[in-house]
């Protein structure tokens, strides 16, 4: 894990192994159906590629997360900021970071929602195609 301040009031940091509690209860702060989940959330994460986080002292506020081919493809799995924690920049840093991270890759990709069309076009991104899912919600994985 290594970490860094952008500023006085937040760290942030590249880690997988995120303590549970605070991963849910961010999830849960956004109204995401992922938080009903919580160990297939938590080993989704551990199991990660890349995932940067945002504290604000001992506070989960922030997290991006992408699993990669390594060379071609890097899908985004989640980008999410806390409520109270939303329009001061945070996720644009978090953005800024993975397009960095993964620059030169052939395929940067993510899923939305319709409304957030826009601010993901400010980092590069175009609808392109579309995306289909089988879901299949049943039920929470044993520890």
């Amino acid at each position: 894990m290594s970490s860094y301040n952008i500023n006085e009031k937040f760290i942030y940091k590249y880690e997988n192994d995120i303590d549970k509690n605070q991963l849910i209860k961010l999830f849960e702060s956004v109204g995401w159906k992922t938080a009903e989940y919580q160990n297939r959330l938590y080993n989704a994460i551990k199991n990660s590629d890349y995932v940067m986080t945002v504290w604000d002292g001992e506070n989960l506020v922030g997290l991006i997360s992408a699993i990669t081919d390594g060379y071609i493809n890097v899908f985004i799995t989640y980008l999410l900021v806390r409520p109270d924690y939303q329009k001061i920049g945070l996720g644009k840093i978090m953005m800024n970071d993975f397009i960095k991270r993964f620059e030169g890759f052939g395929r940067r990709i993510l899923t939305t929602e319709l409304d957030k069309e826009e601010y993901y076009k400010k980092f590069g991104f175009n609808i392109e195609g579309i995306a289909m899912f089988n879901k299949d919600w049943r039920k929470d994985i044993e520890e």
